[in-house]
């Protein structure tokens, strides 16, 4: 773990102290969800690899226009449609791409199905073809349905995904008043039928029918190696193993019976092993395969700054800023002075450089905050759903230890009847009724109710408490001290409210400016917020608490203004939506001026308050406590995952050792250049401009193995709860653009 500190250093007595904490670290129950490797050392069978790995079916046929086709549909394509030609989807801009799989190469015809928007001259489109980046074919496409028959020799081919790419001859009418478009219905790429889907069966045999292949791509430690006991052969099916790393060709293998395969030789490395069965017929059982790797070396110990003892069973306070953004944060390096108190506040706290919430709207977030559980899990992920009734929180967790429990919101989203009152001795979501509205509470006015409750406690028992304030939220409407301060020039009725049609018809221009008057609105906000948070830093200071209070400032999700071409927040999964801040101050302010670089997440918050109570951390959680860490131990190690659902969206990201992807398992969304995947080098990509899909396949493969992981283990069966939502709640969800 790095750490930088930035306040002075401790004195003699945190030698004894950090013994001390690593005592009491090492009497804590057991961590639970601490995650185990990726992979684990030593002999593994194929078949527990079976979540990450991917079942290849050789590409037949894609029926365009069906949602199932949508995986096969890269970029530059509208959504499914239906007419009188059937199903079908139009495309757009200067190319539209397409991708496929084969396993067996050989000689076959791409059949392609469409017809053209009528251009005023009575024309249809001319298309320039390009497979696998190297010009095939051009064909004429008029109005009328036609197919097109482009023969491909097998050279053109390769085993695995190959990509078809459609360029149109013009992309526009005249001056670009009328966009070229064209429809498409069918796209055959083989003859023939395909093939019944590879399976793993309980015994640990693999069965692959002829054309179809199993991959895993993995990483491995130098001098990993495969290998399996035997292969039964069925109708002149053959087996071939196949092995590429990140650079450097793919190596093949034909294999008949027991065999052995290197994988990977001096350095460790990002492999993609892929077990094909090729012919015409029959299939391939492979039985007793297994992967083989040494052990790790050992870790070399790290030099880390003294942990002083923290009380047992200290006060909890969990902090949250809805809709805020950490580079908006000074102590994040933000130019402009937001947050001057949390600034102060984080001098004497720890601060992790990097952390990330697990969705990009508050109701999956939120849950995941108060469980520990992914949204996947806890399943509080569309608007009418609630939590998971079985899924305890942490006021359940914590009220059962003899802890008194409040949360206070004047977020909708969490409102009682999605399951966010369970668990809390006090729960109160503060909204008021301005004609026929419901309006929420500023930070100012929670913080009134924050200190009712503190005044009202048991003084005799410890407490955790909950404080989720809304100013960053959209309508910005900064009270006229701070819009002074930050937005002089900005009207906030007309920069202020996020009016979805006006803001999508902008120019992009117009749109960057209109981006910059929200920004200043934004900003006046989170200072606004930022007094409040202040001034409860105070308050616990002047009741002498803050000695045995453990206090987390954090958001549930950041907010997007045009930096992707959207605005808001739960439309898209980039870095401005998921990097939320996370500021903890232990009691007495141990470690204080720490800075983290190691990346957490929202699911690490759970655990660690837990373990701060001395409760025991259930199994079942995914995240783990950073106690150990801060006490000298290492920190959680795992990739970093988030979902967004909707009816008409849904988006999956994975973030591991500085790469990023982004999956699209939805219908479509714009623009057109987006297509089902994304993927970007956040170590020097931070703004994610640059999408390497076409160039690091290997990555994108290995970051959606972790994501079909995550899902086969965390993934509910069965949908979460719908809850009837009432005329008061739908007024108060309106007002903060919900419905």
């Amino acid at each position: 773990m790095t750490k930088r500190a930035i306040a002075p250093t401790p004195d003699r007595s945190a030698v004894r102290s950090r013994l001390a904490l690593a005592a009491m670290v090492a009497v804590l129950p057991a961590c639970g969800g601490s995650p185990e490797p990726s992979l684990p050392a030593g002999r593994v069978a194929l078949a527990e690899l079976a979540p990450p790995g991917r079942a290849i079916v050789e590409t037949t046929v894609i029926d365009v226009g069906d949602p199932a086709a949508r995986s096969h549909l890269e970029s530059g394509w509208g959504p499914d449609e239906t007419g009188q030609e059937g199903s079908f989807a139009w495309t757009g801009g200067a190319a539209a791409t397409l991708r496929f799989e084969v396993v067996d190469r050989r000689r076959t015809t791409i059949g392609l199905r469409g017809w053209s928007f009528p251009f005023t001259d009575g024309d249809g489109q001319r298309f320039a073809v390009r497979l696998n980046g190297e010009a095939l074919d051009e064909f004429e496409l008029g109005v009328l349905a036609k197919t097109v028959r482009l023969p491909v020799a097998a050279r053109r081919l390769v085993a695995g995904e190959n990509r078809l790419e459609l360029r149109p001859r013009r992309h526009y009418e005249a001056e670009g008043e009328r966009p070229w478009a064209a429809a498409w219905d069918v796209v055959r790429v083989q003859p023939g039928e395909p093939s019944a889907a590879p399976t793993i069966g309980t015994d640990g045999e693999i069965v692959l029918p002829a054309r179809t292949a199993f991959a895993w791509t993995l990483e491995l430690p130098a001098g990993a190696w495969l290998a399996w006991d035997g292969v039964a052969r069925e109708r002149g099916a053959w087996l071939e193993v196949a092995v590429r790393g990140e650079a450097g060709p793919e190596r093949a293998e034909r294999f008949d019976g027991a065999g052995r395969h290197a994988l990977t030789a001096d350095t460790a490395d990002l492999v993609e092993v892929t077990l094909r069965a090729r012919g015409a017929g029959g299939a391939v059982r492979l039985a007793g395969a297994r992967l083989h790797q040494p052990s790790p070396a050992a870790a070399t110990a790290e030099t880390r700054a003294a942990a002083p003892l923290l009380p047992p069973r200290p006060n909890l306070v969990l902090y949250v800023v809805d809709t805020l953004r950490a580079d908006h944060l000074g102590c994040y390096g933000y130019a402009l002075p937001t947050s001057p108190r949390l600034d102060r506040f984080a001098r004497e706290a720890v601060l992790w450089r990097e952390a990330r919430a697990q969705s990009s709207w508050t109701k999956p977030a939120m849950g995941t905050l108060l469980t520990g559980h992914y949204p996947i899990t806890h399943g509080a992920e569309l608007r009418s759903r609630r939590l998971a009734p079985e899924l305890e929180t942490l006021g359940d967790r914590l009220g059962r230890v003899g802890y008194q429990t409040a949360f206070l919101t004047t977020n909708p989203t969490v409102a009682a009847r999605f399951g966010f009152a369970r668990g809390f001795d006090v729960y109160r979501f503060l909204s008021r009724g301005e004609g026929r509205e419901r309006r929420s509470y500023r930070a100012r006015e929670v913080h009134r109710e924050v200190v009712e409750w503190l005044a009202q406690r048991d003084a005799t028992r410890p407490f955790f408490l909950v404080v989720h304030t809304l100013d960053p939220h959209d309508p910005y409407l900064p009270a006229e001290p701070y819009k002074q301060r930050f937005a002089p020039d900005v009207d906030p009725q007309v920069a202020g409210y996020i009016r979805s049609a006006e803001l999508a018809a902008l120019p992009p221009a117009a749109a960057r400016e209109r981006a910059r008057q929200m920004r200043a609105l934004y900003d006046a906000e989170i200072a606004q917020n930022d007094e409040s948070f202040g001034a409860l830093v105070d308050e616990l200071a002047r009741r002498d608490l803050l000695a045995r209070t453990a206090v987390v400032f954090t958001s549930d999700h950041g907010e997007e203004f045009y930096d992707h071409g959207a605005w808001r927040h739960a439309e898209t999964l980039y870095e401005e939506l998921l990097r939320v801040p996370l500021v903890v101050r232990l009691p007495g302010g141990a470690l204080g001026g720490t800075v983290i670089e190691e990346p957490a997440d929202q699911i690490d918050v759970a655990p660690t308050l837990l373990a701060l109570a001395g409760v025991e951390i259930p199994a079942a959680l995914p995240g783990g406590s950073w106690l150990p860490a801060l006490a000298g131990g290492a920190p959680p190690d795992r990739e970093s995952l988030a979902w967004l659902e909707h009816p008409s969206l849904s988006l999956e990201s994975a973030v591991r050792g500085g790469w990023k992807r982004i999956r699209n398992r939805g219908a479509w969304r714009l623009p057109l250049e987006r297509g089902p995947d994304e993927l970007f080098h956040l170590a020097r990509d931070r703004g994610e401009r640059d999408d390497l899909t076409r160039t690091h396949e290997l990555r994108r493969h290995w970051l959606a193995g972790r994501l079909a992981a995550a899902a086969a283990r965390h993934g509910r069966a069965a949908a979460a709860p719908d809850v009837a939502i009432d005329p008061e709640l739908q007024r108060a969800l309106a007002a903060l653009g919900y419905l």
